[in-house]
């Protein structure tokens, strides 16, 4: 893997971006960090606290804060951390706090060439019943919890796209893309298992792409499970280079 450029400010840019993509249910900013809830099942993004500010306050208060809110919320605390995380030494005050590294992520990106809003394709904007069937039966998508899914759906603010490829009668691939601005979003992108290896996934990346492009993106990013090479691969074949790490640390 090249060299990861670690630009906190840009960093700051792409993590909000996708946190306008994927909202949580609650938020609360607290001394320049903001906690993030949304319940059981639905991933870590939205139940974790975003550590990008210094604040004021000491790091025991801020840490303990934390704990206190997920608490309160039946949820564990849980961080998560960039290397634009702040302030200095967190990540090993956690550590040395019990917390263990959890699901590192690598955030991908690669440049959009301009696509005329006539040319792109026309991407239904909620997704259909067998859309979601279809997300549902891909590994490590929302299965645990459909309703908290469709819920975080319908906060998304964006304009948003949802892609289906056919194969052979039956869904073959989904996935869907949130514009904001100059970038766009790639989030579920998945292949029913007895359907992969047949050129599905590219060809619908292929389409967010223009999708977005069309909406006025000139830059796409998304998000891959660090230990995923495959996905990593074929996001690399597609021109996605990898921009920034983040993880979460979570009490053992």
């Amino acid at each position: 893997m090249p060299p990861m450029p670690a630009d906190p400010a840009a960093i700051r840019l792409l993590e909000a971006a996708a946190d306008r993509a994927w909202p949580p249910a609650e938020t609360l900013p607290h001394d320049g960090w903001l906690l993030a809830a949304t319940g059981p099942g639905i991933g870590r993004r939205v139940n974790s606290a975003a550590t990008l500010g210094d604040g004021n306050l000491s790091l025991e208060d801020k840490v303990a804060f934390v704990e206190a809110f997920y608490r309160a919320r039946g949820l564990p605390a849980i961080f998560k951390l960039t290397p634009a995380a702040r302030p200095a030494g967190l990540d090993g005050f956690l550590a040395q706090r019990g917390y263990g590294e959890d699901a590192p992520v690598l955030v991908m990106t690669r440049p959009l060439e301009a696509v005329p809003a006539s040319d792109a394709p026309a991407l239904p904007a909620s997704p259909s019943p067998e859309w979601l069937a279809a997300n549902a039966a891909v590994p490590s998508h929302y299965q645990a919890a459909p309703e908290a899914f469709r819920r975080l759906l319908g906060r998304i603010r964006l304009p948003i796209g949802f892609a289906l490829l056919h194969d052979e009668g039956t869904v073959g691939a989904i996935g869907m893309a949130v514009a904001d601005g100059s970038r766009v979003g790639l989030f579920e992108v998945g292949t029913i298992p007895e359907r992969r290896r047949r050129g599905l996934g590219t060809a619908l990346v292929a389409a967010l792409l223009a999708w977005g492009a069309g909406h006025g993106a000139g830059e796409a990013y998304l998000q891959v499970m660090e230990a995923n090479a495959p996905a990593r691969a074929l996001y690399g074949r597609l021109g996605f280079e990898a921009a920034y790490r983040y993880w979460y640390r979570v009490r053992r």
